[in-house]
Parts: C-alpha cells; sequence; structure tokens
C-alpha cells in the first residue's frame, strides 16, 4: 500500500474540512523531512528554513516538489551518475 493509499484510508471518516487540514500537516512534516534530508547530504546550514504554515495546499506541494528534485540531484551526484559541463555542450557545438 503506497503512502496517498494509507492517507486515504487514514482521513476517509473524518469531515471534509478536517482531511484538508490533515493533508497539509502531512505535507508540512514531508516537506521539513525532505529539507533535513538536503542539509545532512550538504552538510550545511544553508538551506533556508522556511515558514510553512502560512503556505496554501498548492503552494506547498510546489515548493515540495522543487525540494524533492534537489534531493534527487544531490542523490544522483553521490551517486556519480552525473554528466560534465563539457560533456553535455559536445553534442551540441555541431549545430553552431
Amino acid at each position: 500500500m503506497d503512502t496517498l493509499e494509507q492517507v486515504n484510508e487514514t482521513i476517509n471518516g473524518l469531515p471534509i474540512s478536517d482531511q484538508g487540514d490533515v493533508l497539509l500537516h502531512i505535507l508540512r512534516l514531508k516537506y521539513r523531512t525532505t529539507l533535513m534530508q538536503i542539509r545532512k547530504l550538504t552538510a550545511s546550514n544553508d538551506v533556508s528554513d522556511d515558514v510553512i504554515e502560512h503556505l496554501s495546499y498548492d503552494a506547498l506541494l510546489e515548493r515540495l516538489h522543487f525540494l524533492e528534485g534537489i534531493l534527487e540531484g544531490l542523490h544522483d551526484s553521490n551517486a556519480a551518475r552525473v554528466i560534465s559541463h563539457a560533456e553535455i555542450k559536445r553534442p551540441f557545438e555541431s549545430w553552431v
């Protein structure tokens, strides 16, 4: 069972207004967890600690998606699944 199915099972019996609150809470937890993972991988506290309580559901999802992309890139970099800038430029040089 994936996370979405678990959340749906958990909130199905709740009133609609409470369902939204639960979803926002889960998204905030996921956001903070992802941010902590980025900090751990970069060994830096320079990653800003956004105040996310005021964000709408859509804005929070957008920021979370962005952070997950950064986290994926860090994992790829640590696993040496990267291509240098010079390698990327080579195929395009013939276009000029």
